[in-house]
């Protein structure tokens, strides 16, 4: 979901599906402002580049964020009927996909499409989207370019405008809720090319059980458990999807005590982690843990 070829960073074309890293996670939210405000004071969101976008296939306002060491896009529908305003209608918005950045789209979209994964929607520009029920509920952004704002592409981190509540180090990684963790992450692994990183079967609801490399990021794959998500996140999870970020802090316990004293409340709390209630974090459902998770590429 990015702007046009003036903001674009040329692919190498190498006519061959590999993926470079993740591009960015990707949040949908009734109000982009709060969110940028809330998370800026936090965690020290800060804007990237911003536009209008309103064509069908897209119909947001926002864009690019940056945190830690990667990327947020933060949308906000504004085309009634698009997906972005079908998933905030549906969800009351919060944590959407995940964008991969790759070498060549055409190459992807031809990879994918003979793995039996669909990619209903292309645009010209070089990026689209492959449809969520052919990647056990999860929906992925797939583009061939960053935009020039973009640290990774040599541009400057964007200053801070006040310094935030808490020192975020790292976008730890991104959070789905699948049917079957450890075989969805094989099914990835083989049909997508993330590397299998991390395997925890025994593990609870609440847990990761298994995770992929997106390159620069994992995605962590929590049991779909939807009787518990609740308590569990604080929200409920009516089917599979991305769910969650996690941010890495230095200290969990001084982010918890400066996070509790800025009225943000923890829906539960485990080895490493916290979860935090995504009312009082704008809609986002987040993790803040002190740890990568092990067989993270960054470790």
């Amino acid at each position: 979901m990015q702007h046009g070829p003036p903001e674009r960073r040329a692919p190498s074309h190498v006519s061959a599906h590999q993926v470079k890293a993740m591009f960015h996670s990707t949040a949908m939210v009734k109000d982009y402002d709060l969110v940028i405000a809330r998370l800026g004071e936090l965690f020290g969101l800060r804007v990237l580049e911003y536009g209008d976008l309103p064509e069908p296939e897209i119909g947001r306002r926002g864009g690019m964020t940056w945190i830690g060491d990667n990327s947020i896009e933060v949308g906000q529908p504004i085309t009634e009927g698009a997906p972005p305003d079908r998933f905030v209608k549906r969800t009351g918005g919060g944590m959407h996909g995940v964008a991969v950045w790759v070498d060549d789209f055409a190459a992807t979209v031809e990879h994918l499409e003979a793995q039996g994964i669909r990619v209903p929607i292309r645009l010209e520009r070089g990026f689209g989207f492959s449809a969520p029920r052919t990647t056990a509920g999860i929906q992925f952004e797939w583009s061939e370019f960053t935009v020039d704002e973009d640290p990774r592409a040599g541009a400057p981190a964007p200053p801070f405008l006040t310094p935030p509540l808490v020192d975020v180090t790292q976008h730890a990684f991104v959070g789905a809720v699948v049917d079957d963790p450890v075989a969805t992450a094989k099914q990835f692994e083989r049909t997508m090319g993330f590397p299998v990183v991390y395997e925890a079967p025994d593990r609870g609801p609440g847990e990761p059980q298994a995770a992929v490399s997106l390159g620069d990021c994992v995605l962590a794959l929590y049991p779909f458990a939807p009787e518990d998500s609740q308590a569990l996140w604080g929200r409920a999870h009516e089917r599979p999807g991305v769910a969650v970020v996690g941010l890495r802090v230095d200290s969990l316990p001084d982010a918890r005590q400066a996070l509790i004293g800025a009225g943000v409340r923890v829906v539960r709390e485990a080895p490493g982690a916290l979860v935090l209630d995504p009312v009082t974090t704008a809609d986002i459902e987040v993790v803040v843990v002190d740890d990568l998770l092990p067989g993270d590429p960054r470790r």
